[in-house]
Order: structure tokens, then C-alpha cells, then sequence
């Protein structure tokens, strides 16, 4: 079994390392080591931070540990999200995953980040979704598909239900912010959904 896996996560870096993913305005890429220095800009950047679930400042010591440990996870794959603007090509603006992968279920989560700010509001963030969604359904085979959100995050909550995202429950002022408690919103997407919008 271990071998096994070990296999399937090498299948999955080899395609990815090769296949770009590539949208409209944007592609998907590796994650590299040069990178680093992005993350740490926005995740120490609290109008970033309100919006996922850290909340500790990062340091450049737990950004290296974290990028060394991507090649021994077996249930998760992470994006760089990149320009294919000419005039700024391979400029990097957010990152996502595709986690929690759940071979059996055919079951996973997701999420995003548009991390640089002149890049936010532009609609990047629903087509970087519609491209994880993607390849989701289509290179990992999976049948559902689900994130999280926090109620005070109305523009991603819209983009989501864009995308075809469907609210199923809420966790129940699951997150502190400036002085009041939000609900934690879950969202999914079944491979009907997907397929049956993609066709209307």
C-alpha cells in the first residue's frame, strides 16, 4: 500500500511538473522554493489572514518547513497561481490546493488565495476556482468537491456560488473577528453540478 501511494504522488508531481494548467489570465504551477517570500508577505498581512484559518504570524523558518514537507504529502496538492499577462509574465498573485483527498469517496477540499492585493477584485479568484474545480473532476477523478468560508467574506461566498458552490451547513460562530463571531459556511460541488452548468 505504501508503495503504492508513493506511486500515485509521484504520477501526480511528474503531470504536474510537466502540465501547465493554464486559464485565460492565468496558470497554475509548482509551488517553488522562491516563492517563499510571497507567502510570507501575505500571510503576515492581517487584511489577508482574516479571511483563512491562520492566525499566528509566519516565520521564514515555518514557510521553508512547510514548502520541504509538500513532496511527502499524499492527500494534497499545491498551485502557485501565475500571471500570463506579457508584460508581467510568471508574476506570482496567489496560491491554492486541492486537499484532504479522499481516494475512496472520490472526496476532497479546496481553497484559494489571491494574495496580491492590486490583483483582487478582478474576478481572478472565480477563475482560479473554475480551474481547480477542473481539475479536480477531470485529472483527479474526484465526484465532490467542498471549502470553507466565513459568512463576513461576502465576495468569496458570491465567487463560489459563481463557480456553482452550494451552501450545505455552517459552523456556528466557528471564527472571532474584529470583536463579533461569524459562522464558518461549508460549500460543495458534486461532479453533476459541475457537469450539468458546464452544459447550460
Amino acid at each position: 500500500m505504501t508503495k503504492l501511494l508513493f506511486f500515485v504522488n509521484f504520477l501526480k508531481f511528474v503531470e504536474i511538473l510537466v502540465f501547465m494548467i493554464k486559464g485565460k489570465r492565468i496558470k497554475f504551477a509548482p509551488i517553488e522554493r522562491k516563492h517563499i517570500d510571497n507567502f510570507l508577505k501575505w500571510f503576515n498581512d492581517p487584511e489577508i489572514t482574516q479571511y483563512v484559518t491562520m492566525y499566528k504570524p509566519m516565520t521564514r523558518d515555518m514557510e521553508e518547513e512547510w514548502f520541504d514537507s509538500l513532496k511527502h504529502k499524499e492527500n494534497a496538492i499545491y498551485f502557485s497561481i501565475l500571471l500570463l499577462d506579457q508584460e508581467e509574465p510568471e508574476k506570482i498573485v496567489g496560491n491554492c490546493a486541492i486537499q484532504d483527498i479522499n481516494s475512496k469517496n472520490r472526496a476532497c477540499s479546496c481553497g484559494i488565495t489571491i494574495g496580491e492585493k492590486e490583483y483582487q477584485n478582478k474576478g481572478l479568484g472565480t477563475e482560479a476556482m473554475e480551474m481547480l474545480v477542473e481539475y479536480g473532476f477531470n485529472t483527479l477523478n474526484m465526484n465532490r468537491i467542498e471549502l470553507s468560508v466565513y459568512e463576513f467574506n461576502i465576495r468569496a461566498y458570491k465567487s463560489y456560488q459563481k463557480v456553482g458552490f452550494v451552501e450545505e451547513g455552517r459552523k456556528r460562530q466557528a471564527r472571532y473577528h474584529n470583536g463579533k463571531y461569524y459562522d464558518e459556511i461549508i460549500m460543495a460541488i458534486l461532479r453533476e453540478d459541475w457537469e450539468s452548468k458546464k452544459t447550460n
